[in-house]
C-alpha cells in the first residue's frame, strides 16, 4: 500500500496522513490511540503466529480514515452541518456533495454489457 493514499473528502484535507501505522498512530486522538494500540498490538500477535501481515495492515486500514478525521477535524464539523441542514429539510446539502449525474440501475446495466463487448470484441 503506498505511503500517499489519500482521500480528498468534499470539505478538504489540510494534513494529510499516509497509510501506516506509525502515521495513523501519530494522528489519532488520545482516546482513540489506545483502542488502535490494541488493536494493532492483537494483530502483531496474530503474524506471530500465522505469519501473515495483512492482519496488520487491515487494522491501519480500517483506522485510516478515523485518523484523518482526528488530523483534520473541519471535515467532521462540515459532515455534522450538512446533517443538520439535511435534518431541517435543507435539500440543497445534495446539489454539492453529488458530481455525477445518478444513473438507473437498467442503465447502468446495459452501459456495462455495452462497455463489456467492446472489451470482448463482440
Amino acid at each position: 500500500m503506498a505511503d500517499a493514499d489519500v482521500t480528498t473528502p468534499l470539505y478538504g484535507v489540510r494534513m494529510r496522513v499516509d497509510k501506516t501505522g506509525p502515521a495513523v498512530h501519530a494522528a489519532l486522538d488520545p482516546e482513540r490511540r489506545a483502542e488502535f494500540e490494541a488493536e494493532f498490538r492483537n494483530a502483531l500477535a496474530h503474524v506471530d503466529d500465522q505469519f501473515d501481515l495483512d492482519a496488520v495492515q487491515d487494522v491501519v486500514e480500517r483506522w485510516w480514515p478515523a485518523a484523518v478525521l482526528c488530523a483534520n477535524p473541519e471535515i467532521q464539523e462540515g459532515i455534522d452541518t450538512d446533517r443538520r441542514r439535511t435534518t431541517d429539510g435543507d435539500h440543497t446539502v445534495f446539489d454539492q456533495t453529488t458530481s455525477y449525474p445518478h444513473v438507473h440501475p437498467e442503465d447502468a446495466d446495459e452501459a456495462l454489457h455495452g462497455a463489456m463487448g467492446d472489451v470482448h470484441g463482440h
